[in-house]
């Protein structure tokens, strides 16, 4: 299966996301972090970051690719 790539700009939808507030060590100076799923269009689903989540986003908001940090996508909450 060949995977596509997306850019900066592109919008999904928020499924759900957890607070990482103990990180593993690798990721030991980013003690609090969030990890989203979101589903973009085409019926992919991408694992990623969701920042700012305080306050806490609602789960179906839409999002959109802010930009990658170490290949990961974070997403950013669009105003409602």
């Amino acid at each position: 299966m060949r995977e596509e790539k997306f850019e900066a700009g592109a919008r999904g939808t928020l499924v759900t996301f957890t607070v990482i507030r103990k990180a593993p060590a690798a990721f030991a100076l980013e003690p609090l972090y969030a990890v989203a799923i979101v589903d973009l269009p085409g019926g992919r689903r991408v694992v990623g970051r969701i920042e700012p989540f305080e306050p806490a986003p609602r789960l179906g908001a839409t999002v959109t690719l802010a930009r990658f940090a170490k290949g990961t996508p974070v997403f950013a909450p669009l105003p409602h």
